[in-house]
């Protein structure tokens, strides 16, 4: 059952709407890390926690994260992608057909929007969308449940385009609560795009997408002196891509995009105000 009418509810008449779009690599972050990361901390910011189906069939097996779902201080949705995505577009198939595309980067999407690509709106199958969901990822079944691989991510990038096609005069600004270091260029991507059809500049980069990776996550709370330096070796023992900002004394900075070792994260969460974590 969708959840459009809940969001709008809240969404039609705001005008700085601050909104989270979580990814299950992150709340599976945040979970197992709840005792450092307390959730009152983590999810203050937001007005509004959105959660695509497909993140939600990646974690609904589990019973403690279900739990931890359902107690996070501010109103927390689940949107379906099947129910709650095409009223976000006004109902253009093309619209979401083409999100949907932009947001894939895997070989079997790719075949399976090869085939629908140049079609005009009457000539989509009316189950086009649960036919991309059935052929378009890598799926994986086990006795308790149907993985498919990248459903997420590219649920939530898709999601994120919808919300700012509808509610571009509401949202301040849109967080993705992910550690997908990818979905940056698929955003760039589907901004590149949005010039042409069928979008036609219906997107813009006001209001602006941010990024909340692990990294992030922690970098912010030691900045707030809500965790330890000693604690970050326990949350990010193994390097990771990230990006980040140096400032420097000239009024100057450097970006800089690599993979980054505990101890190099260590030295920035050291030195806060001479960095801005991005990624």
């Amino acid at each position: 059952m969708g959840n459009y009418s809940q969001i709008d509810t809240i969404l039609r008449n705001a005008t700085h709407a601050k909104i989270l779009l979580l990814d299950n690599n992150n709340l599976q972050f945040y979970y197992q890390y709840e005792d450092v990361l307390p959730k009152s901390e983590m999810f203050a910011p937001y007005d509004l926690v959105l959660i695509p189906g497909w993140v939600q069939a990646e974690y609904a097996h589990h019973a403690r994260k279900s739990n931890y779902i359902s107690n996070i201080p501010v109103p927390t949705y689940v949107i379906d992608e099947f129910e709650d995505y095409l009223p976000l577009l006004e109902y253009s198939d093309l619209k979401l057909l083409a999100l949907f595309r932009l947001s894939s980067v895997h070989s079997e999407a790719l075949q399976f929007f090869g085939r629908y690509r140049h079609l005009h709106a009457e000539e989509l199958p009316d189950d086009w969308l649960e036919q991309f969901y059935d052929h378009g990822f890598t799926t994986k079944q086990t006795n308790t449940r149907i993985t498919k691989k990248n459903a997420g991510e590219v649920s939530l990038v898709t999601l994120c385009f919808c919300l700012l096609h509808h509610y571009h005069t509401q949202i301040q600004h849109l967080t993705i609560a992910s550690t997908d270091f990818g979905i940056i260029k698929i955003k760039d991507r589907v901004l590149q795009e949005s010039q042409y059809a069928p979008f036609y500049g219906c997107f813009s980069a006001h209001p602006p997408i941010s990024f909340l990776s692990t990294d992030v996550s922690i970098y912010r709370a030691v900045k707030q002196g809500t965790l330890a330096i000693q604690d970050i070796p326990r949350l990010r023992p193994n390097p990771k891509s990230a990006q980040y900002i140096q400032h420097h004394a000239d009024y100057t900075s450097t970006l800089h995009s690599h993979v980054l070792t505990l101890d190099q994260f260590i030295v920035i969460c050291n030195d806060t105000d001479n960095y801005t974590f991005i990624f």
